[in-house]
């Protein structure tokens, strides 16, 4: 059994002030240079009893020494004092008498360097005041209220939550304000891109009102095989409606469970962070904090200021990224050589070129040849089309084209068409290159020879319906086995048709153009690209062949994401008492920022409002502020 100690009386100054004071010349009295807070020293009066232990005084003597000895101070505990502690030290002597077998009287002095005492548990706070609500399951839902607009069933998305848990109950909410019908709550099943699937217990469904919160619960199944794993939370009129109407929502959430919670935006928005943490030092001496700021996404500098006013800052604005224009290709026909070709029809109107008279029809295979001299061209293959058959008529392909990296068909556009065609032969005939949109003709080239005997070769350019270049070509620009490249160059709403004869490495020799302004050309789409092999009823086949064919985005904007300091999900702490920072876990001296006031850092007892700022296009990171007070 151990000795131990029972504690009769402590001694400690109530408040213990370390004053300096110096003459100045013959005046009176003396100036007060200094006054700080001193070293504090407790003195504890009590007994050591070691009765019935089984302890030698010798050894009795040795516990005491281990107890009071070393060079480092303890934490100091005392029992007036539960909620603190003093890192104290022991100091003086302590006469110890040998000579006795159960009891001593001792007095104990130990010394509190800083002369503060801290308290023993820690207290936080953070910019999070939606931490301690359920998780809204959907990002970017608001509490500010949305109008939906429309006629027929007037569907909006709410939001959608990417693979739930089997058999877990998950619940969803919405505010109703304005409603000009009723309305219909909806739980869908998707796949996980957002296609909907046919699953047992889906869609659950409730009608709702103006000025009404409803609830909605599912169960998420095992999917099985069909593909869900997605929940996805609609609106919708109850009933189709010609009439147009309005329905206003606000405060939409999925969560976990089967009741509804206090509204909250998910971690993935903005407004799920504070921009100020206010911090309650209760205690009587300023304290220095620990602050801890967790990325939720890319992010150049963490800054933080108090308003005394103090500064820390930690990495720099930085950009996110940059925007360059750049082309891509949407169609290279040579790319594709000797491969499956597409056999679709042009989209064409039935009378080629509006003429009752000349009514097509597109027919046959076209196919991939190769030749020395040209290489990988496409032309129709004649001997498989037999019979009698339309005016014009003829093998056609199409190919869709590559959309932008960002997905969509409305980036300026440049076309290259080269095709070959025979001269001083009794053969005619019409190529015609068409980019379409859905079944709708957007730009069109033609070159056709309707005549073996005549000099002459049309140039027809058509905008949608409308013809807007018609013009005869001289054959003698296009012989002695001379290409014909046909351009296309469209930036907003500017569109230039070129026509010119091409001499292998020589380039082009004469050039001829054509420049127009279509009032939604920036706007329009395209979405395939078609070549139409004419031949011409009364003088058969056409000897014209597309040699190549290119389409190309001009101007896309793409966007280049710079690495920043901060990542997604990386931890920055901040030990204000030792000017040092950690990133991820590593101490990285390399993260200070010259001129970062710690000083500044030291929170008075009271209030501090600390302001949390990231690089200006950043999302808020979450912070917390740890601080363990302190009393004189």
């Amino acid at each position: 059994m151990s000795p131990y100690f029972i504690v009769s009386n402590i001694t400690m100054p109530f408040l213990y002030k370390d004053n300096k004071y110096d003459q100045v010349g013959l005046s009176d009295g003396e100036q007060l240079t200094y006054s700080r807070n001193a070293k504090t020293p407790i003195t504890i009066e009590g007994t050591i009893l070691s009765e019935n232990s089984d302890l030698t005084v010798a050894e009795t003597r040795d516990q005491l020494i281990s107890l009071l000895s070393g060079n480092v101070t303890k934490q100091l505990k005392l029992s007036n004092y539960p909620g603190r502690y003093f890192d104290a030290i022991f100091e003086g002597t302590q006469e110890y008498d040998g000579t006795f077998d159960y009891i001593a009287k001792v007095d104990l002095v130990f010394m509190v360097p800083d002369g503060v005492a801290h308290s023993v548990a820690k207290k936080t706070f953070d910019n999070m005041p939606y931490k301690d609500i359920p998780l809204n399951l959907m990002a970017g839902t608001s509490a500010d209220p949305v109008s939906v607009t429309g006629s027929g069933w007037n569907i909006q998305k709410l939001g959608s939550f990417n693979n739930p848990t089997v058999g877990k109950k998950y619940a969803a909410t919405v505010l109703l304000g304005r409603a000009d019908f009723a309305v219909s709550f909806q739980l869908w099943a998707n796949d996980i891109n957002g296609n909907r699937i046919s699953l047992a217990g889906f869609p659950v469904t409730t009608q709702m009102g103006a000025n009404q919160r409803s609830t909605i619960v599912c169960t998420w199944p095992d999917p099985g095989t069909t593909g869900a794993a997605q929940i996805e939370v609609t609106l919708a009129w109850a009933f189709q409606k010609t009439d147009v109407g309005t329905y206003q929502y606000l405060k939409a959430k999925l969560e976990e469970g089967t009741t509804y919670s206090t509204w909250s935006p998910n971690p993935a928005d903005a407004a799920y962070y504070a921009n100020t943490i206010m911090v309650h030092n209760g205690g009587t001496y300023p304290v220095e904090p620990i602050i801890t700021a967790t990325m939720h996404a890319d992010n150049g500098m963490v800054g933080i200021v108090n308003d005394r006013p103090g500064i820390l800052q930690f990495g720099t604005q930085e950009i996110d990224g940059f925007t360059t224009e750049e082309s891509e290709v949407a169609l290279d026909l040579a790319a594709v050589q000797g491969s499956h070709m597409d056999n679709q029809a042009a989209t064409n109107n039935p009378y080629w070129g509006g003429d009752p008279s000349m009514p097509n029809e597109q027919i046959g295979n076209a196919i991939w040849t190769h030749d020395d001299y040209d290489g990988w061209k496409v032309e129709p293959n004649w001997p498989s089309i037999t019979g009698d058959h339309k005016y014009w008529n003829g093998p056609s392909i199409k190919h869709n084209l590559a959309q932008t990296h960002n997905g969509n068909f409305k980036s300026n556009l440049t076309w290259d068409v080269m095709t070959r065609f025979q001269t001083g032969v009794s053969k005619v005939g019409s190529l015609e290159t068409t980019l379409e949109s859905d079944g709708k003709p957007i730009f069109q080239m033609i070159l056709k020879d309707n005549s073996a005997l005549s000099d002459q070769i049309w140039w027809m350019c058509y905008y949608k319906d409308q013809l807007v270049v018609n013009e005869q070509l001289d054959r003698s620009i296009f012989t002695n086995d001379k290409f014909i490249q046909l351009e296309l160059q469209k930036f907003g709403n500017s569109v230039v048709f070129r026509v010119s004869p091409w001499v292998g490495n020589q380039g082009r020799e004469t050039t001829i153009t054509r420049q127009f302004t279509f009032a939604d050309a920036a706007s329009v789409e395209t979405k395939q690209f078609s070549a139409w092999f004419m031949r011409d009823k009364t003088w058969g086949e056409s000897t014209m062949y597309l040699i190549a064919s290119t389409v190309k985005w001009q101007n896309v904007s793409w966007y280049t994401n710079i690495k920043n300091r901060f990542s997604n999900g990386d931890v920055l702490k901040i030990d204000v008492a030792n000017a040092k920072t950690y990133l991820n876990g590593s101490l990285d001296p390399t993260m200070h920022t010259l001129g970062n006031q710690w000083e500044q850092f030291k929170l008075p007892p009271g209030d501090t409002k600390i302001a949390i700022t990231p690089s200006s296009w950043a999302q808020p990171f979450a912070c917390e502020v740890e601080i363990r007070e302190a009393w004189l």
